[in-house]
C-alpha cells in the first residue's frame, strides 16, 4: 500500500510539472480501472482487479508523447489445501513503466493511441494467514505495449478504453519459477491539457 501511495504522489508530481509547462506542453492524465489476466502460474489468483495512473506529455503539436505510469493489482481468495485446510491466499503486483505514446489525431472527439516501453515490477504471494510477515516477493523487468481510444468530452475531460500487454518478465517464489506477464483491459477516465 505504501508503494502505491508513493506512485500516486509521483504521478501527481509529474502532473504538477506538466501543468507548469502548460503554455509550451500538452498531455493527458488518465486513471485506469480494470482487470489484469495473469498466466496460469498465478492460479487461482490470476484474474486480478487493477488500478493505475498514466501521464503523457510532449511539446505542443508533437504526435509522440513521453508516457509514465504506475499501477497495481491484488487478489485475495480462500483456498482449500490438504495440510492447512481452508486458508487465505493473496497475490499482488506493483508496477512502474516508462515509454512512448503515439497520438495520431490531435483534433477531434475520438483519439486513438498506441504505446510501448519498459516496465519494472514487484510481485508478492502468500499462502498463509499473515501476509505482512511471510510474503514471498520478487522483482522483474519487462516490456509493455498498449493501445486504446479515448473520447474528449468538452475542453479537458477524457473517457475511453485501454488495453495493455506485458511480456519478458521472470518471477521466482522460493523454488518455483514463472512470470508476471499479463493482458489487461481497463476503463480510462482522465483529463488533458493543451
Amino acid at each position: 500500500m505504501r508503494r502505491a501511495l508513493k506512485g500516486i504522489v509521483l504521478a501527481a508530481g509529474v502532473l504538477a510539472a506538466g501543468c507548469a509547462w502548460a503554455t509550451e506542453m500538452e498531455g493527458n492524465v488518465q486513471f485506469l480501472v480494470g482487470q489484469r489476466y495473469l498466466d496460469d502460474f498465478w492460479k487461482p489468483l490470476n484474474d486480478q482487479p487493477m488500478f493505475g495512473t498514466e501521464v503523457d506529455f510532449a511539446p505542443k503539436g508533437s504526435p509522440i508523447h513521453v508516457a509514465l505510469a504506475v499501477s497495481g493489482s491484488y487478489q485475495k481468495q480462500t483456498v482449500a489445501t490438504p495440510f492447512f485446510g481452508h486458508t487465505d491466499a493473496e497475490a499482488g503486483i506493483f508496477e512502474l513503466s516508462a515509454g512512448f505514446l503515439w497520438l495520431p489525431v490531435k483534433k477531434g472527439i475520438t483519439r486513438p493511441y498506441l504505446g510501448a516501453g519498459v516496465v519494472t515490477m514487484g510481485a508478492g504471494v502468500n499462502g498463509n494467514w499473515d501476509f505482512f510477515n511471510s510474503t514471498d516477493t520478487d522483482h522483474s523487468f519487462g516490456f509493455y505495449g498498449n493501445l486504446g481510444v479515448f473520447f474528449k468530452v468538452g475542453d479537458a475531460f477524457n473517457i475511453g478504453l485501454d488495453g495493455r500487454i506485458v511480456r519478458g518478465t521472470k518471477i521466482q517464489f522460493g523454488t518455483v519459477s514463472g512470470n508476471a506477464d499479463y493482458e489487461q483491459a481497463s476503463l480510462l477516465i482522465g483529463f488533458s491539457w493543451d
